[in-house]
């Protein structure tokens, strides 16, 4: 399989390789590294050139396709989270066994590698349906996710509805960075932005002054499109986020107890890791309608 994906995308940038039992797609260009896995479709790696790993996967993750690899940008869709709309025709028993979807319990297909003609390198995969997706959700759909490294990294997860029926979606790049400590660093850009704590409750409250986090952390940002920095001082960096197709975003951080819950998490591993998510959520879950289409981007880069 490795050599046939190899000899089918040709690309000098671009690498296939094995992971236990999970494709590995390698990128390297001028511009940095990236790694990304056809389970789940999710991105696991990105250092830009001279640079730290942006992001966090735990060192006990695992890649026998048994569940999700805990870390990098796990894909959630067509359903998040517990306090949005229900899945629009969906089994609710078997929804409830895959939280956040079932995107990133699945293998994803390999479409396009290809090189921009900017320089930078493209990598698209594309997920549709199949017998174990359709005891969830039995509509005809198609996914792509496209990643882009170049001076920037690009995400794009473009959901399609190929079905006669409309449904209301909800979605996220769940995305994991890497810091040197999580407790008391800044996350600007949500100044006056209202937010649901999910550890409180439904009520809608604002944020006052820059965030700071305190673990364990869960926040929905609502009606928020705009830039975040996240503040590295530790690695005497910034991240710079931008979205587009996104009206929600969600800060994350499970805390000692949280981490000590996850078996592929190391319980100490809480302090070098914050989730800050592109989505759609709560209130700004969308309906997709018949026919159409919906693309849900992510920028990711380093403050110059």
């Amino acid at each position: 399989m490795l050599e046939t994906l190899q000899a089918r995308f040709a690309n000098p940038n671009v690498k296939f390789s094995l992971r236990d039992r999970l494709i590995v797609i390698d990128i390297g260009n001028d511009f940095g590294t990236a790694s990304l896995t056809t389970y789940g479709g999710t991105l696991l790696s990105y250092v830009p050139k001279g640079g730290k790993d942006v992001l966090w996967v735990s060192e006990t993750a695992v890649y026998d396709g048994s569940k999700p690899v805990r870390g990098g940008v796990p894909v959630c869709w067509p359903w998040f989270g517990p306090y949005d709309p229900a899945p629009m025709g969906a089994d609710p028993t078997d929804a409830a066994k895959k939280a956040h979807g079932f995107a990133r319990y699945e293998f994803w297909e390999v479409d396009e590698v290809s090189r921009l003609p900017d320089g930078a390198t493209q990598v698209i995969l594309s997920l549709g349906p199949n017998p174990s997706i359709a005891k969830a959700w039995p509509h005809d759909f198609r996914l792509r996710l496209a990643v882009t490294l170049g001076d920037k990294l690009r995400v794009d997860l473009i959901g399609q509805n190929l079905s006669p029926r409309d449904w209301v979606v909800s979605e996220a790049l769940h995305t994991y960075f890497r810091v040197a400590e999580a407790e008391g660093m800044a996350i600007r850009g949500l100044e006056g932005i209202q937010y649901v704590d999910k550890l409180q409750g439904p009520s809608l409250l604002t944020q006052t002054g820059t965030l700071r986090i305190a673990p364990p952390l869960d926040r929905v940002f609502v009606d928020h499109t705009g830039p975040i920095t996240i503040e590295d001082a530790g690695h005497a960096r910034a991240i710079e986020l931008t979205k587009d197709g996104s009206a929600s975003t969600v800060v994350w951080n499970p805390g000692e107890d949280g981490a000590r819950a996850f078996a592929d998490m190391p319980d100490e591993d809480y302090h070098a890791m914050v989730c800050v998510e592109a989505c759609n959520a709560l209130k700004n879950s969308y309906t997709l309608r018949a026919g159409e289409a919906h693309t849900l981007s992510m920028t990711l880069s380093l403050a110059s």
